[in-house]
C-alpha cells in the first residue's frame, strides 16, 4: 500500500509539473528545470546596422541682453532770453528828458521822409489808397527831451496874426510842423498859460511835462484846468472831436462828410504821431471823423484828437510842404491858408533855440524824390 501511495503522489506531481509547463506559466518563486539541447543556427545572424547618430546639438536660447529702458529726453528748456540792455545815453541827462526808450537805430530806413539825430527821430510815410480815393501822411516821431515838442504862433507871438506855413517853420527852425488848434479855447503852450478860458464845446489834448498825453471830452470828462495845472502841463490844444481815449475809439459821430484832416496822437512818453489827410479832390476825398478813428486805432494810438483841418490841413518837413492842402476859398493856386499856430518838432533847447534848417547837416535828413 505504501508503495502504491508513493507512486500515486509521484504521478500527481509529475502531472502538475507537465500541466504547468504546457500552460507556459512561470509563476514567481517556481523553479522549473528544463534540460534542452542547444539549438544549432545555420543562418548567418542578421547584423543590426550600426546607426551612427549625429551628435545631438544642444540648443541654448541665448537671452538677448536686457537693455535699459529708453529714456525719453526731457524737453530742452527754452533759454531765457538775454535781456536787451538799456542803451547807454550818448550824452549826460538833461532837465526835461522824458524817455529811456529813445531809439538807437534809424527809424526812417524805409520811410518817404526821414530825420535822424540823437535828440529827434522822424519817419514820414505817404499813404495812397486808390480804391478809397485817400491820400494821407503819417509822421512817426520820437523825442528825447520835452523841449523838442513845441507850439508856435504866427509871426512869432500870440495875437500877431497869421503866417504862411513854410515861412512859419523856417522862422521857428522846426524840422516838422502841422497846423494846430487855430487858437481855440484855453491856450497853454510851452509851459506858459496864455489864456485860461476853457471852451466846453471842444475837446482838449493835454501834453504833460513828463511826456504823457491825455485826450479829454471837456464837458463829459469834467476837465478842470486848475487840477490839470497841478500835474505839470506843457501844452493844451482845444479842438476836436476826441477820437481815441485809453486805446479805444470813443466817437459816435453823426457827420459823414469827408474833409482834409489833421490829427495828433500819442503812444507813450517820447513817442507821438501826426497825421495830415489830403482832401477835396478826385484823388483824395478826405476822411470822415469815424474813418479818422479807425485810422488812429490801426496805428496803435492810446490817445488821439482831431486838430484844425479843412483848408488849414498841412504838413511841412524841412521847410517844404509835403502834403497837398486844399485851396477851397483861399484864392491861392497852391492851396492852403495862413496859420495862427502850428504844432512843431525840432532840436530845441530849453530856451526854445534850435539850429536853422539851412545849418542842419544833410546826412541827418532825407526827402523823397
Amino acid at each position: 500500500m505504501k508503495i502504491q501511495k508513493r507512486a500515486l503522489c509521484l504521478l500527481l506531481c509529475l502531472s502538475f509539473i507537465l500541466g504547468a509547463a504546457a500552460c507556459g506559466g512561470n509563476e514567481p518563486n517556481q523553479v522549473v528545470a528544463v534540460t534542452e539541447q542547444p539549438v544549432q543556427h545555420t543562418e548567418t545572424p542578421t547584423q543590426t546596422p550600426i546607426v551612427t547618430e549625429e551628435p545631438t546639438t544642444q540648443m541654448f536660447i541665448v537671452a538677448e541682453p536686457s537693455h535699459a529702458p529708453e529714456r525719453t529726453p526731457a524737453p530742452t528748456p527754452t533759454p531765457t532770453p538775454t535781456p536787451t540792455p538799456t542803451p547807454k545815453p550818448t550824452r549826460d541827462p538833461l532837465p526835461g528828458d522824458i524817455t529811456n526808450k529813445f531809439p538807437t537805430y534809424d527809424t526812417g530806413v524805409n520811410a518817404d521822409y526821414s530825420y535822424q539825430s540823437e535828440e529827434l527821430r522822424i519817419a514820414i510815410d505817404k499813404v495812397e489808397d486808390e480804391d478809397l480815393h485817400q491820400v494821407y501822411y503819417v509822421a512817426d516821431i520820437w523825442i528825447r527831451n520835452i523841449s523838442a515838442f513845441r507850439t508856435g504862433f504866427g509871426n512869432g507871438a500870440y495875437n500877431h496874426g497869421t503866417e504862411d506855413a513854410e515861412d512859419f517853420v523856417e522862422r521857428e527852425h522846426a524840422v516838422l510842423g502841422v497846423n494846430g488848434s487855430y487858437n481855440n479855447g484855453v491856450l497853454f503852450h510851452n509851459g506858459e498859460l496864455i489864456r485860461k478860458t476853457v471852451d466846453a464845446t471842444y475837446g482838449a489834448m493835454v501834453l504833460y511835462n513828463d511826456g504823457t498825453m491825455k485826450a479829454y471830452n471837456v464837458s463829459k470828462d469834467g476837465f478842470n484846468l486848475t487840477r490839470e495845472m497841478k500835474k505839470g502841463i506843457r501844452h493844451i490844444w482845444q479842438f476836436g472831436p476826441v477820437l481815441v481815449q485809453e486805446g479805444k475809439g470813443t466817437l459816435k459821430s453823426k457827420y459823414r462828410t469827408r474833409h482834409p484832416r489833421n490829427i495828433i496822437g500819442y503812444y507813450e512818453p517820447g513817442h507821438y504821431v501826426l497825421v495830415t489827410v489830403d482832401g477835396r479832390t478826385k484823388k483824395a476825398i478826405g476822411m470822415t471823423e469815424e474813418e479818422e478813428v479807425e485810422l488812429m486805432l490801426s496805428l496803435g494810438c492810446q490817445e488821439a484828437m482831431n486838430l484844425d483841418g479843412g483848408t488849414s490841413a498841412v504838413m511841412v518837413f524841412m521847410g517844404e510842404i509835403i502834403s497837398s492842402p486844399s485851396n477851397m476859398g483861399t484864392g491861392r493856386a497852391e492851396g492852403g491858408r495862413k496859420l495862427l499856430d502850428m504844432v512843431l518838432f525840432g532840436e530845441f533847447d530849453a530856451e526854445g533855440n534850435a539850429p536853422a534848417l539851412a545849418d542842419i547837416p544833410p546826412e541827418k535828413f532825407r526827402i523823397a524824390e
